[in-house]
C-alpha cells in the first residue's frame, strides 16, 4: 500500500468538522478563483458542472463522462437482472421453503429493496463520485472516524463486488452444463471441476472486453444486455402459459405449498420457520448492487440527478417485473417432487424440461447463459471501477499500477484485469462443497450490507448534521426510510451467517463467515500495521488530485458554463 499525497484542504483538516472539507464547502461556490489560485479566470478551460462538483470533491475528471440515465440505470439493472437471477436459485428455493418461501420471500426482499435504494440514492445525489460507498462513509463518519469507516468500507465493498464476479458467471455456466446434461446426462466431463472451470473462464473472457474496449462499446453492451434481457422476459410471459395452458396449478399449491429439504440427516434440526428464514438469500441475492450506478457517477451526464435516478428506478422496475413473473413461473410448475429431485446442475432446467419440452428447454438455458454473461460484465465493470477509485486513494497494494486509466479510451483497463484474474483464482475453490457456491453469493450480500450499514448509520448519527442533501433527496421521509433500512440490512446479514443446510458437515457448511472473516482481519491488519505501514498512520481520507485552489477555479469556470447554458444567473451547482 503507498501512502497517498493529502490536500489540506482547511484548517480543520482534509475532512474537517463539516465546513471547509470535501463533503461541505464553505467557500462561496461562484467565488472568484484568482483569489485562491493566483490566475486569470481565462486560463481555465471550460468544463461542464460535473467535473466542477468533481473537482469539489478532490478529484479531477480522468474518465470519460459520456453515459447518461439509460446507461446508469442499466448498470444496475443489468446485476439485477431477474430473468436470469431468478433461476439461478430457483432449484435452491424449491429445497428450503418451496413455492410459499419463493413467493413470500421475494416479495418481501424486493420491497424492502426499494427503500433501501432510495435511501441510498439520497446519499449518492449529494456525492456523486466513483466508488461511492467508502467516499460516502469518509464524508458522513467526520474527522474522528471517517478515514477509518472509509477504509474498512472500501475492502468490505470491494470485496463483494470482486467476489460476485465469479459467484454470477459460475451461475451462468450451471445453464449451460444444463443444456448438455438434458441431451448427454450420462457424459462424465459435464460433472468435472476442470471442465466448469473452462467455461467459467471463457465467460469471463467474454464479459471482459466491453469493460476494456472503449465506452461506445460499453453503450453497445447495454443496449444488447437489455434487449437479451427484454426476449427472455416476453418468451417467459408468451410462452410458458401457452405451453402450460390446462395445466396449470392451483392457488393453494402456489401460495401455500411449503417444503422443508434442508433437513438431510436422519432428524429434523432445522425447524420449517428457520428453513423460511434461510429462502431469504433468493431474493437477497438478486437484489443487491443498487450502488452500481454510483460507480458509473465519473462517467454520468448531470450525475447528481441521474445517479439517484438510475439507483432507484433499476430497483423499483425489477420489483415491479420480477413478482408477477415468479407468480407466473410457480403457477407452471408441472411435477414438483421431480423438480426438487432433480440432478441438473441447475435445477431450473427441470423445471424448463416439464414446461416447453428438451428442446425448448436448451433454447431457453443458453439464452440464460448469454443473458447472464451480460449480468457478470455489468458486475465487472462495477468491479473494475470500485478497484480504479479505492487504488486512486492509495487503499490497494499496487494501487499505483491499478489506477492507471487508459490514455486512448479513459478506460481503467488494469483494474478490471485485476478483478477478472481474483474471479478466475476465487473460481478454482467453490467446487470443495456442496455449499461452496451459497457460501460465495451470501459473502457478496453480507459484505454489501455491512457497507451499506456503515453509511446509512453514519448518514443518521456522525454525519447528521453535516449532511447537506442534494435538490433529489426524500425529505421528512429519510430518518424514518433510513432507520428502517439501517434493521432490514442488520437483520439480513445475521440470516446469511447461518447455516443453510443440516447436519452441518465439513461439506454442508457455510464458509461465507470464514470469508467475511478472512475479508475484515485482511482490512484490520493493512488498517494496524507498525512502523508506518498501516493505513491509521497516512490514510486521512480519499487522495485529492486536485488542490483546494484548482478545485476552486475548477469550479468557477463550471458554475460560469453552467449559468450560460441555463440562463440561470447565480444558479447553485
Amino acid at each position: 500500500m503507498i501512502a497517498p499525497e493529502v490536500y489540506e484542504s482547511s484548517p480543520n483538516g482534509p475532512h474537517g468538522g463539516g465546513k471547509g472539507d470535501l463533503c461541505k464547502n464553505e467557500v462561496p461556490l461562484l467565488g472568484d478563483p484568482a483569489a485562491y489560485s493566483g490566475t486569470d479566470n481565462t486560463s481555465t478551460p471550460s468544463m461542464s458542472t460535473d467535473e466542477g462538483v468533481l473537482a469539489r470533491m478532490g478529484y479531477e475528471q480522468e474518465l470519460n463522462r459520456g453515459l447518461g440515465l439509460f446507461e446508469n440505470w442499466a448498470a444496475t439493472f443489468a446485476c439485477m437482472n431477474f430473468v436470469s437471477g431468478m433461476p439461478i436459485l430457483f432449484g435452491f428455493v424449491m429445497m428450503t421453503g418451496g413455492p410459499q418461501a419463493a413467493f413470500t420471500s421475494w416479495t418481501m426482499v424486493s420491497t424492502i429493496s426499494c427503500f433501501l435504494a432510495l435511501a441510498l440514492a439520497e446519499i449518492a445525489a449529494a456525492l456523486p463520485t466513483a466508488g461511492g460507498i467508502y467516499f460516502w462513509a469518509f464524508c458522513l463518519g467526520g474527522p474522528r472516524w471517517g478515514p477509518f469507516l472509509s477504509w474498512m468500507t472500501a475492502w468490505w465493498n470491494w470485496s463483494a463486488w470482486v467476489l460476485a464476479v465469479p459467484g454470477t458467471q459460475l451461475g451462468a455456466t450451471k445453464f449451460l452444463i444444463s443444456a448438455l446434461q438434458i441431451h448427454y446426462p450420462d457424459a462424465a466431463v459435464l460433472y468435472e471441476g476442470w471442465f466448469t472451470w473452462l467455461l467459467i473462464m471463457a465467460g469471463l473472457l467474454i464479459a471482459l472486453l466491453p469493460n476494456v474496449t472503449s465506452q461506445r462499446w460499453l453503450q453497445r453492451y447495454f443496449r444488447v444486455a437489455i434487449a437479451i434481457f427484454f426476449i427472455l422476459f416476453c418468451l417467459f410471459w408468451f410462452w410458458f402459459p401457452i405451453a402450460a395452458s390446462g395445466k396449470f396449478r392451483s392457488a393453494t399449491f402456489v401460495f401455500r405449498t411449503f417444503n422443508n429439504g434442508i433437513n438431510l440427516g436422519e432428524r429434523q434440526q432445522a425447524s420449517d420457520a428457520y428453513c423460511w428464514v434461510i429462502s431469504l438469500l433468493f431474493g437477497a441475492w438478486e437484489f443487491g448492487g443498487y450502488d452500481a450506478s454510483a460507480h458509473l457517477a465519473e462517467e454520468t451526464r448531470d450525475a447528481g440527478k441521474n445517479v439517484a435516478k438510475g439507483m432507484w428506478m433499476s430497483t423499483f422496475s425489477t420489483t415491479v417485473l420480477s413478482i408477477p413473473t415468479l407468480i407466473l413461473i410457480l403457477f407452471c410448475i408441472q411435477d414438483f417432487d421431480a423438480l426438487i429431485s432433480a440432478t441438473y446442475a441447475n435445477n431450473w432446467a427441470e423445471f424448463l424440461v416439464q414446461v416447453i419440452g428438451t428442446r425448448g428447454a436448451t433454447a431457453v438455458l443458453v439464452m440464460n447463459w448469454i443473458d447472464c454473461t451480460c449480468a457478470t460484465a455489468a458486475v465487472i465493470l462495477s468491479a473494475q471501477r470500485v478497484t480504479f477509485a479505492i487504488s486512486r486513494d492509495g487503499i490497494l497494494p499496487g494501487s499505483s499500477f491499478f489506477r492507471k486509466v487508459d490514455g486512448a479510451n479513459h478506460i481503467p483497463v488494469n483494474a478490471a484485469l485485476l478483478v477478472v484474474f481474483i474471479a478466475s483464482a476465487v473460481s478454482c475453490s467453490v467446487f470443495g462443497s456442496s455449499v461452496a457456491f451459497g457460501a460465495i453469493t451470501a459473502t457478496t450480500v453480507i459484505c454489501q450490507n455491512i457497507t451499506y450499514l456503515i453509511v446509512l448509520i453514519a448518514r443518521h448519527t456522525l454525519g447528521r448534521s453535516s449532511f447537506e442533501p442534494a435538490r433529489w433527496n426524500l425529505g421528512s421521509l429519510s430518518l424514518p426510510v433510513g432507520c428502517f433500512t439501517i434493521l432490514w440490512s442488520t437483520f439480513l446479514s445475521i440470516v446469511l451467517l447461518l447455516p443453510q443446510v443440516f447436519p452441518v458437515t465439513r461439506e454442508t457448511l457455510n464458509y461465507s463467515p470464514i470469508c467475511l472473516g478472512i475479508v475484515t482481519c485482511v482490512s484490520m491488519m493493512g488498517w494496524f500495521l507498525p512502523f508506518g505501514w498501516g493505513g491509521r498512520h497516512w490514510f486521512k481520507g480519499p487522495n485529492k488530485t486536485v488542490s483546494p485552489a484548482q478545485a476552486q477555479a475548477l469550479e468557477y469556470e463550471s458554475s460560469r458554463s453552467s449559468r450560460k447554458t441555463t440562463g440561470c444567473p447565480g444558479a447553485p451547482i
